[in-house]
């Protein structure tokens, strides 16, 4: 019997004899004839001719469900706490999931289930249509706060919505605007979040100017957000549109920077995906780096001709300097021998 719970890895033929089943274990046993009998310990059993084989258990918490599949196509959702046994004659697998968790009333999401539109006193003009049932897939909106566990047939949209291209480096605040490409179920309504944005301007002055900028935005109609599978580049190809739009001076750029005015494109395409564009703020502001010019073969050779001009001037300050130190007695080779022929170290001396 042993001491450790037994599952379904535990496969034995047994000719004659017996199995104890314990309190918390289960098991399945074919007998000779194929019939499959479950049982649930405490028991003993005799067996003969028969195979046995232990079950592996499924714990769903209360925050949990249970998706059971069983070998007939029936769906079973069993939403937690509870357990079950996964036998194999029965079931085809079985599933712990986690319930959507909606923390708030603004939290919420799509769930879309099927159903029968089948009416049988309804008459079908074609052959077809009376031969094959109709399906039609109804959708509503859950909003919290609960813990919703989908019943057979329901499924909860997944909003699959990537990065902003335009989001900014280093940004970590958390936004549907700024995740990496995740996917996500739960969708906040009317609760204010931050896009991070850097967008390069181009003034009147033709100078560069890369403006940070923290667009604050809510969520107002969910069932927009579902037209498009993902808003994310329409939003970011409209913030592009309008910056491109710019004929305002260094002086009065922070002026039209901040007005909702100048994000018409971006306020009409958030408008039809569901979202509000709130409140416009500046981050920071940098000037694009001006590339050095490059330089001409007059400049090269006049740069030549000045490094040519100073060693020139350099050379003939340490033979100046070479003579004064023979007319004063000096054996200038030895000097030149004790400083192993560099002149460099004369010329040193020299700027000294």
């Amino acid at each position: 019997m042993g001491v450790t719970f037994r599952s379904g890895h535990y496969v034995r033929f047994v000719r004659i004899g017996g199995r104890t089943i314990k309190d918390g274990e289960a098991a399945v046993i074919w007998d000779r004839k194929g019939r499959a009998n479950q049982i649930i310990g405490p028991r003993r059993v005799n067996l003969f001719f028969s195979t046995i084989r232990f079950l592996d258990r499924y714990k769903a918490e209360p925050h949990q469900y249970l998706v059971v599949n069983y070998r007939s196509g029936k769906i079973s959702h069993v939403p937690g706490p509870v357990s079950q046994y996964m036998n194999p004659a029965n079931h085809d697998s079985i599933e712990v999931k986690d319930g959507f968790k909606l923390e708030t009333k603004d939290d919420c999401i799509v769930v879309f289930s099927s159903k029968s539109n089948h009416n049988n006193e309804e008459q079908h003009d074609t052959e077809e249509s009376s031969k094959e049932q109709r399906y039609a897939s109804q959708r509503r909106i859950v909003h919290g706060p609960t813990i919703f566990f989908p019943s057979e047939g329901e499924t909860v949209h997944a909003f699959q919505w990537t990065t902003s291209r335009l989001l900014q480096k280093g940004s970590t605040i958390d936004s549907l605007l700024s995740q990496e490409g995740q996917t996500f179920h739960i969708i906040a309504v009317n609760k204010m979040s931050l896009w991070n944005c850097q967008l390069a301007v181009s003034t009147a002055e033709s100078s560069k100017i890369n403006i940070n900028l923290a667009l604050s935005y809510k969520i107002d109609c969910v069932e927009k957000c579902l037209t498009v599978g993902n808003p994310i580049p329409a939003l970011d190809a409209a913030l592009l549109n309008d910056a491109t739009n710019c004929t305002k001076s260094e002086l009065n750029l922070m002026e039209w920077v901040l007005k909702e005015s100048t994000y018409p494109t971006l306020c009409q395409t958030m408008a039809s995906f569901g979202f509000q564009l709130t409140k416009i703020q500046v981050l920071g502001v940098s000037y694009a780096k001006k590339p050095r010019p490059e330089k001409t073969r007059e400049d090269i050779t006049s740069e030549v001709q000045d490094e040519i001009r100073k060693m020139e001037q350099l050379n003939a300050s340490k033979v100046s300097f070479l003579e004064k130190l023979h007319d004063m007695g000096v054996d200038v080779t030895q000097v030149l021998c004790a400083s192993n022929g560099r002149t460099n170290m004369i010329g040193e001396n020299l700027r000294d």
